[in-house]
Order: structure tokens, then sequence, then C-alpha cells
């Protein structure tokens, strides 16, 4: 494929590049292994993020260059969008990308090697087209590379965003005060009978709502699979199940309706708790903010603050102290490696035991599942039948698949530094991300 680029030397660059996908595609692909298939994937994305990362440069190109102009175009954003036929929101993110990469040449040089992910690079982007914390990111580079190369994409994440709301705090109004302040909910009725429901809430409303929609989707999905299970015994699968996931939590919603229309004033379904993890730094900090008149803000540790649900999702510290004042407050101690200390030698993962393992992450402990941590159950990493001890220390949170999983050969071990390593039968290791 001969390119129609005018500088001979891009011109051949970019025949070699379509010249050696052909002979890529030319070959047999299919891994001997579950390391050859890790080992492979990981080669193609750092070709796939090379590639993203040219797209990107191009872009900022033209954009110095000016020459979109000559044609009528409004920008650089907008000329991509038409010759590379994207959407605009594509041609917006590599826009964004490229500020990204001119406020954090580091960043920049690592995206353009492979070795800085494409959707973290994008995350980024958003985080830089705010005007009151793009000027800080620069003094947080190295900050962002460490937990690039620590955390998979949906810890950075949340750890982006965490970062965000701490280096906006002193914005002309805080962003949760706002939302809250504008929050609402609508049930309309549209043109052809149906009807459609649009919310928007602040950080904790939403997570409280959002951790009991979830109980009675999961009630749904019990019913469903009762009733599948009484028809077709051992044999019941997911594809056995009366009705969709989409439809069976719109049938929560409205059970919830029905519920709350049925219940005393307050009532909520045996077994709900919401609970809210906090750092003792960052609830003493609150604390002071919102008795102490005189108290000087101090900024919050971005790598100790936590303020979060089970499930890992933020909070804001701000709704969360407010709430604290209503709400009685477990106390849970831990060790250096933030796990929970030894809270008994019972032979099943219950109370507070239970909820010490689940405070030691916000999803499945295996490799690659995301699965929330209350979806999980707890188990022991050294079996209780060969004398391991019913502690937080010895116990992980496993989804049902991974917890079956678990018993045909493969072992979990919880490390010096608290993290979980998974080592298959044969003796090797699961990678990590």
């Amino acid at each position: 494929m001969e390119s129609g680029v005018a500088d001979p030397e891009l011109r051949e660059a970019i025949e070699q590049i379509h010249a050696g996908f052909d002979r890529l595609f030319a070959v047999e692909t299919l891994p001997h292994d579950s390391d050859d298939a890790v080992e492979l994937i990981r080669d193609v994305e750092k070709i796939r993020r090379r590639a993203d990362a040219t797209s990107v440069d191009v872009l900022a190109s033209v954009d110095r260059s000016g020459v979109y102009a000559s044609d009528g175009h409004a920008s650089a954003k907008t000329m991509v969008a038409h010759y590379a036929n994207v959407s605009g929101a594509e041609a917006a993110g590599r826009a964004k990308a490229a500020k990204v990469c001119a406020a954090m040449p580091e960043v920049a040089e690592r995206f353009r090697g492979g070795a800085f992910g494409v959707d973290q690079l994008r995350l980024l982007g958003r985080v830089h087209a705010n005007p009151r914390v793009r000027d800080r990111m620069g003094e947080s580079e190295s900050w962002f590379i460490e937990q690039h190369d620590r955390h998979r994409y949906i810890d950075f994440d949340r750890l982006a965003r965490r970062w965000e709301k701490l280096a906006d705090e002193d914005g002309p109004k805080p962003r949760s005060q706002l939302i809250h302040e504008r929050r609402n909910v609508r049930l309309t009725e549209e043109f052809d009978g149906t009807w459609s429901l649009a919310g928007r809430f602040a950080s904790i409303q939403g997570a409280e709502l959002s951790a009991l929609f979830e109980h009675w989707s999961e009630a749904e999905w019990l019913t469903d699979w009762d009733k599948a299970k009484a028809e077709h015994g051992d044999d019941t699968t997911v594809d056995h199940l009366e009705r969709t996931g989409a439809q069976r939590r719109a049938d929560a919603l409205v059970q919830l309706f029905r519920d709350a229309a049925a219940c005393p004033e307050g009532a909520v379904p045996p077994g709900y708790v919401h609970n809210i993890v906090w750092d003792a730094q960052t609830f003493e900090e609150m604390a002071a903010r919102a008795l102490d008149r005189d108290h000087a803000p101090q900024p919050l540790d971005i790598d100790s603050t936590a303020c979060h649900t089970l499930d890992g999702i933020d909070i804001d510290p701000t709704e969360a102290i407010a709430s604290a004042v209503v709400s009685r407050i477990r106390r849970v101690l831990v060790d250096a490696r933030s796990v929970v200390t030894d809270l008994g030698r019972a032979r099943f993962f219950t109370g507070s035991a239970r909820t010490a393992v689940l405070l030691s992450a916000d999803s499945c402990a295996w490799v690659g599942c995301n699965t929330p941590v209350t979806k999980c159950e707890i188990d022991h990493l050294h079996d209780h039948s060969r004398q391991g001890r019913t502690n937080p220390g010895n116990g992980a949170p496993l989804c049902g698949k991974h917890n079956r999983w678990k018993q045909t050969g493969f072992t979990i071990t919880r490390q010096p530094d608290g993290t979980i390593t998974i080592t298959r039968p044969s003796g090797s290791l699961v990678p990590h991300h």
C-alpha cells in the first residue's frame, strides 16, 4: 500500500508499517498456552498504543501548522474528524490527549513508546480539560505514571478522578454541593405511551441508591434462579433464566417502589447495611473542618485518602462527614500492609471477620476479575482443614466462579506487602496487569 504523503522519508516509514501489518496478518496468532497469550496480548497492545500516539501527534502537528484553515476547517479537530472519518467525540479525545502530551512530556514519551495506555491517556485528557486543575497536572506527572504502572485501569480511573476532586477542592464551589443542589429525577411519559426515568444525584445519595437498587436486583435474580432450578435441577444455567438482566433491573425498581409504599416509613429489607470506608486522617481532617470554625484546612493526601463504599465507589468527603454525624461508626484496626487485624478463629467468615476481609479489597481478588466485593464469597487462603486461621490476613474475597476455580489446583497467597498472587497448578504465577 503506497502512502500519498509528500515527504519521502515519512512516506517510506508509513509504507514499512503497512508492510509489517501485512506480515502480522499472514502469521497464525493462535497462542500455545496462557503465558503465550499474555505476551501476545501485551505485544499487540503496545503496537496499538504506538499507532494511537501517532494519530494524536498528527492532530497536534496539524494544529501547530495551521494548515486546517486553508480548506475552511475551523480547527485541527474538525479536519481530523472529516478526513479520518471518525466521530466528533473521537477527534475531541485525540485533541485532549495532545494537550496532555504537551503538558506532561514524560507521559507523552512513554505513550509513544507503547508503555502508557490509550484509555489512561484519554482519561488524563478529560482531567486536563478542567481549567482549575490542569496547571497542577505537570507537578503530579510522576505520581500519575506510578499509578499507571501499579494499577489496572479500573483502579487508575478511580485514583485519577480522586486526584481531580482533591486538586479542585479550592474551586469556586464544591462540585458535590453543586450537584446536590441540582439533584433531580424525572419520570416522563413518551409519545408512544411508554415511560422513561432519568435522574442526577451527588455522590453519597447516588452510592446509597446504587446499593439499595443492587439489593433489589439481586433479589429478582434469585427469584429467576430458584424458578429455573426447580424446573431444570442441577443442569440449570443462566440461559434458563426467565428474564434478561435489563428486565430484572426494571422489575427491581418497580418492586422497590412498591415495597417502599407498603413498608413503614424508613424501613429497609433485612441484611442491607450501607458502609462508608474512611482512613483515620481524612476522617479527622473532615471532622475538624465541619466542627471547628478556627481550623485551617489541610490538604488531603491522595495516596492515603480513603472515603468510599465497600465496592470502591468514591464518596465526597464533605458529604460523608455530614452523614457520619447521624450514623454509627464501626472501628476497624489495620496493620502496616492495610490488612485488617485478627478478629477470631471461627470456622466461617461471618460478622466482623467477614466485614474485615471485605474491607481489604473492592473487587474479587482473582486477576482480571472486577466482580464487586459485596457480591463475593469470603474464603480461606490457607484452607481451614489444614489449620488455616479464620482471620482477615488469611481471607480474600472471591466471586463464586473463582472460589470454585481455586479448588482446581490454584493457590492464592497474600504477600508481605499485602498484595495477592495466584499460582497455577504448574507452579507458575498468573501475571498481573
